[in-house]
């Protein structure tokens, strides 16, 4: 494996764990836009919070993009090849392989991160049901981390159809 590709594999994990993030700013994004019942806020100040939103959100879908699809362009501009003896690195595992393993690792974490939290939401759902007989609290934040585990289930289960994905748009 050459310092170039190698490079290429570790900035293609890299973009792969910043679509997680992505993924978990989206929801966010709708809960932020959803009307909270207040009405101090002036539609001027709806569309600026939404437009600094949306700026946001392109930018946070700009790099992955480019970290997944255009590594060639971003090793090339950053010339992180440059500066090795060796010219090519003694490692018998297919680039594939390791973007694969990668999808594994980060959705079992995801996985293991929302669990917990997924059941403190619920143990507060609860616990504010019980103590606000009147008003039924918000289950907002079970739902987003039960979408945290979904895709985390996804990343475990389709790695194999996200792996080829990648490696398609790289042959093109």
């Amino acid at each position: 494996m050459t310092p170039r590709s190698l490079f290429n594999v570790i900035l293609k994990i890299l973009g792969i764990f910043l679509i997680k993030d992505l993924l978990f700013i989206i929801p966010q994004f709708i809960i932020a836009i959803i009307p909270n019942g207040s009405s101090s806020t002036s539609v001027m100040e709806i569309i600026g919070f939404l437009s600094i939103d949306l700026i946001v959100l392109s930018a946070c879908a700009f790099l992955p993009y480019f970290l997944i699809f255009k590594t060639e362009v971003v090793v090339e501009k950053l010339k992180l090849y440059k500066g090795f003896d060796q010219e090519t690195i003694p490692m018998n595992v297919h680039r594939s392989t390791i973007i694969n393993i990668s999808i594994i690792i980060i959705g079992g974490l995801l996985i293991s991160e929302q669990i917990p939290t997924c059941l403190h939401q619920v143990y507060v759902y609860f616990q504010e049901k019980k103590l606000y007989n009147q008003k039924a609290p918000n289950p907002v934040y079970i739902y987003l981390s039960l979408v945290k585990i979904a895709i985390g289930l996804f990343l475990i289960t389709g790695q194999r159809q996200i792996v080829n994905f990648i490696e398609k748009q790289r042959k093109k």
